[in-house]
């Protein structure tokens, strides 16, 4: 067995089993779109959430904030979750995910997803295709499967979503789609 699997497997375990700290009844979870002021909140929680891995400064935040539609989950005055998402010729898109601590995984990262499906519903989106980092904890995975998202090869996806996934997909990545759509839309809108 190769050390990134022995590694991966004890940070999945380590996940798992994160112990439940006590926390007041009155703070909730808040979803909503992100602020400025949120910028060094959210380049700080991507880098606790994925253990210095992922480096994003203030800057790529910043484009993040006013190219994409970019949502955060607030517990208090804590952030505790990101999203990014795009939508394109009816596919909707989110790169960038992320929840911490991951006991919040449930709340705030369901809440992220609700509001991501609630807006791509809006403008007719057929699919949600989240884009996840190579090394997403089987945690993330499984939490992922029971709010309706499949793994799916980039082959597999219709030609059109892969013809806009191309621009966003950097080929280590991998991708989990939520249909939002029974059927695909064949005529304009």
């Amino acid at each position: 067995m190769s050390e990134e699997i022995q590694v991966r497997r004890l940070i999945d375990r380590l996940e798992e089993t994160e112990p439940e700290k006590p926390r007041p009844a009155s703070k909730e979870i808040e979803v909503r779109r992100a602020r400025r002021g949120d910028v060094p909140a959210i380049a700080a929680l991507v880098q606790k959430a994925t253990r210095s891995k992922v480096q994003v400064d203030e800057a790529e935040v910043m484009d993040w904030l006013f190219g994409k539609g970019l949502l955060v989950a607030a517990e208090g005055d804590s952030l505790v979750g990101v999203a990014a998402w795009q939508a394109e010729n009816l596919l909707s898109a989110t790169d960038v995910f992320y929840v911490r601590p991951a006991r919040l995984l449930a709340k705030a990262g369901g809440g992220l997803l609700a509001a991501i499906e609630a807006e791509a519903n809006v403008l007719m989106c057929e699919a949600n295709v989240l884009l996840l980092p190579a090394g997403t904890s089987n945690a993330a995975r499984t939490f992922l499967q029971q709010q309706g998202y499949e793994p799916r090869k980039f082959e597999e996806l219709h030609r059109i979503w892969r013809e806009v996934l191309s621009e966003l997909a950097t080929g280590e990545q991998e991708l989990m789609v939520k249909r939002l759509r029974e059927r695909m839309v064949m005529a304009p809108i």
